[in-house]
């Protein structure tokens, strides 16, 4: 299916696991989920910028890689996105104007064939109902792509993680309980819900989606050509 392996690592959060986990896989194309800032445990300000950095400084030197945005990445660049765990009002600046001039590196989803990466994991009726996708089109190039119509729904928290009673989290803010009406058909590979290792939900044959928030235990994913 997939013409190179593909290297998948999960919510970054100011780590530098990354670094030997790629340098181990040069061979593979890089899908990184997201969430590159507000580190669970103390870092200097400075070092987790520094590591976004490198991060684009990568992606800028290797065009086998891809970058997700993360809910919290989206709340430094977007003024009307809400505000994550841990966001701090004290990196704004450099973390928007670092976001905001390498804008065209990242990507909302990516997509191969049936297998689907986001951040947080789309299930079935928050894109049919909420973001009013249409099922039979490229589901990445519309989530990349959305219309002003669409941008409440794709930066929508769910109830789950303290949104409105009734709302379903999109692509950002998904919560692994939202997640079990997944669309039909697809393999999703997200990123958002902490997991210990890479973490496989069957619903069927053709529908999967596999956790890998899990870098901080040194825990990747790998995709190779079967």
């Amino acid at each position: 299916m997939l013409m190179k392996s593909l290297l998948v690592i999960g919510d970054v959060h100011g780590l530098k696991l990354w670094k030997p986990i790629v340098e181990a896989h040069l061979d593979c194309k890089v899908v990184f989920l997201g969430d590159y800032l507000d580190p669970y445990e103390y870092l200097p300000r400075e070092k987790t910028l520094a590591n976004l950095r490198q991060i684009i400084d990568f992606k800028k030197n290797n065009r086998n890689v891809v970058m997700l945005l993360g809910n919290h990445d989206i709340h430094y660049l977007y003024p009307n996105a809400p505000a994550a765990s841990r966001f701090d009002p004290d990196i704004f600046e450099d973390a928007h104007r670092l976001l905001a001039e390498n804008r065209h590196l990242f990507q909302f989803a990516f997509q191969i064939d049936d297998t689907i990466f986001t951040h947080a994991g789309i299930s079935q009726e928050w894109f049919e109902k909420d973001f009013c996708g249409n099922i039979s089109h490229n589901i990445s190039e519309q989530l990349n792509n959305p219309n002003s119509g669409q941008m409440e729904s794709i930066f929508r928290v769910g109830y789950v993680r303290g949104g409105k009673e009734g709302d379903k989290g999109g692509i950002f803010w998904a919560d692994r309980a939202e997640l079990k009406d997944v669309i039909s058909g697809f393999r999703q590979i997200v990123g958002h819900n902490r997991v210990d290792d890479i973490t496989v939900v069957r619903q069927d044959e053709k529908t999967v989606i596999i956790f890998c928030d899990c870098l901080r235990n040194d825990k990747y994913l790998i995709l190779d050509n079967s």
